[in-house]
């Protein structure tokens, strides 16, 4: 079986149980545990960041192809989303919209996304290739990064964006753009 399959087939019993062992939540926050919903079809759209957001021009993603699904894991007794997973293939190409300059690359690594009880993002993990953004003011580097390998990003209450774990690669578009 090959090794990015065994990963992914662990992601999300290591979330769930991660989560299990985290601080304990008060009681209204309790979730009901690992629950995979039926898969649904999910669509990445194409969008454009202002400069300043990411790089230091416009980055614009252009999807190519995809063929991505989702599936809530685990909700808080309320019903809310706790744990959400997205999987698929996915190819998008980076535009410098300023100069028109593009790369191409595969975004289609599966990822489980944390809520917290208000349904804001407690973290993120990643098996890549996916990609992710950081913004001025987070907890790293300004940029939008192809991440291959085992990422997790962790959002503060305040939304600033840090990386707890970065196992892999951590491709910078922004700065493989400006030396296409």
């Amino acid at each position: 079986m090959p090794k990015r399959v065994i990963v992914r087939a662990l992601l999300v019993p290591l979330v769930a149980v991660a989560a299990l062992l985290g601080p304990a939540a008060p009681a209204a926050a309790q979730w009901r545990g690992y629950h995979p919903e039926p898969w649904r079809p999910w669509v990445q759209e194409g969008w454009t960041a202002p400069a300043g957001r990411y790089c230091s021009f416009p980055l614009q993603v252009v999807v190519v192809s995809q063929d991505i699904r989702t599936r809530v894991t685990a909700r808080y007794a309320d019903g809310a989303v706790r744990l959400e997973e997205f999987a698929g293939p996915l190819t998008v190409d980076f535009v410098d919209a300023g100069s028109g300059r593009s790369v191409r690359r595969d975004a289609g690594g599966s990822g489980v996304l944390e809520r917290r009880p208000d349904g804001s993002w407690l973290r993120y993990t990643i098996i890549g290739p996916a990609g992710f953004g950081f913004r001025p003011g987070d907890a790293y580097p300004l940029g939008y990064y192809i991440l291959d390998g085992l990422h997790v990003i962790s959002f503060d209450l305040d939304g600033v964006r840090s990386m707890a774990v970065a196992v892999g690669s951590q491709e910078n578009v922004c700065h493989s753009l400006a030396a296409a």
